[in-house]
């Protein structure tokens, strides 16, 4: 049985990826994607990313899944969504914000009709690009005790004050998602509600934070006696938790796409071993070059058969318990030993003084995977709070 009903014959599917190709071909900037360097370098660049992403949206390769009525397409299906992920991540072309798509997610499954009529058109116009709110010094992957507190005012608006970080895309988003504690004497997952949040408001002030790869990809936001009107509050005061937990359940089927980023790596670390050499000989006649090649192309071919399944049971609505925990470790882990071993392979390796450009961007693209991998072992959950979900919710073991 398919959740998402006629599942799309392969010539459908075969039709659309040809559709998604050539629109890449035709309107994708002129700027390639590199992990941990995502974010806009300067007004051209984000003038070039935002009109990229709009024409997505346009063509309804983006925001497919949404209702009709505001803008989504009546034949849309979740593959859809992978093949558009998998030909982006494949050109090498920036993909759509991670960020904007949670917080369309959240609109149009909680917010009122008011906030949908006036924030979801600057989002499929990409005049409003956004980021989260959650993450705080001392409630990194455990959200659940973030201390930003929110004081409702006799107008029925709020004053927020607080501190977030590692706010990805903060310095150029225009709306954040913020998860704040609106009932002072509550802890853990209670007492908590979402507002979304204009950057440029008073009282709002962002720091970037500069990456181990030098590159601003990363902010602390600060929430200083910041005024949000009644209209700011999504859903029901309390109902925070649920909320952002949907918001993060929908992020399961961007994974599926990941897989080409696995993909990628691989091809990367086989073009180095095979075109660079360690004194004088090519890195692939070394045998424990060979071997270990051998044994992280197995870890990524395992990787994505388990996501494969995964994505295929989601589909069909046959998801079990710790399944996305699942998939996010096999990705998240897969990627760090992949790219950390290339990064020290490209770092030993001497490129051939003729030999291809090809080399020497893919000796560069593992450096910058390889510096940028934990955050992928952090983010939407660090592999501890994975283990720990699979742990209790799969397992069933005891909590101490």
């Amino acid at each position: 049985m398919n959740a998402f009903g006629n599942r799309p014959t392969e010539a459908q599917l075969s039709e659309f990826r040809n559709r998604v190709r050539a629109h890449i071909s035709e309107h994708a900037p002129a700027i390639e994607a590199r992990e941990g360097h995502r974010a806009p370098k300067t007004t051209e660049q984000e003038a070039q990313l935002r009109a990229w992403f709009a024409g997505l949206f346009e063509a309804g390769f983006v925001g497919a899944d949404w209702p009709v009525e505001y803008g989504g397409r009546v034949d849309h299906h979740p593959l859809h969504d992978r093949i558009t992920s998998e030909e982006i991540l494949r050109a090498r072309a920036p993909r759509p914000i991670d960020q904007v798509n949670l917080a369309a997610h959240v609109l149009l499954h909680f917010g009122s009709e008011e906030q949908k009529r006036t924030l979801l058109p600057p989002i499929r116009r990409s005049e409003h690009v956004w980021c989260q709110l959650f993450s705080e010094p001392d409630a990194g992957s455990d959200i659940a005790a973030v201390r930003s507190r929110g004081v409702q005012q006799d107008d029925g608006g709020w004053l927020l004050d607080g501190q977030k970080i590692w706010i990805t895309d903060g310095h150029w988003a225009d709306m954040g998602l913020a998860l704040i504690r609106t009932d002072p004497a509550s802890s853990r997952h209670h007492g908590l509600s979402v507002f979304t949040v204009p950057l440029g408001a008073d009282g709002v002030e962002i720091r970037p934070i500069r990456t181990i790869g030098d590159a601003i990809e990363v902010n602390e936001v600060f929430l200083t006696r910041v005024r949000i009107g009644a209209d700011g509050l999504i859903g029901e005061v309390g109902q925070g938790w649920s909320i952002i937990m949907a918001g993060l359940d929908f992020e399961r089927f961007g994974i599926g796409g990941n897989v080409i980023l696995l993909e990628l790596l691989i091809d990367d670390l086989v073009t180095v071993a095979r075109h660079a050499h360690i004194d004088g000989v090519p890195a692939l006649k070394f045998a424990d070059v060979r071997q270990q090649v051998a044994e992280l192309a197995v870890e990524v071919e395992v990787a994505k058969a388990f996501i494969d399944d995964y994505v295929e049971r989601l589909i069909s609505g046959d998801e079990q318990v710790g399944d996305g925990s699942i998939a996010k470790l096999s990705f998240a882990e897969t990627y760090h030993r992949v790219a950390a071993y290339g990064a020290e392979l490209a770092a030993s390796a001497t490129v051939v003084v003729n030999s291809d450009n090809a080399v020497r961007q893919a000796k560069q693209r593992l450096r910058e995977c390889w510096l940028w991998s934990r955050a992928y072992t952090i983010s939407g959950g660090s592999s501890e709070m994975m283990r720990n979900i699979l742990a209790k919710r799969r397992l069933l073991l005891p909590s101490r």
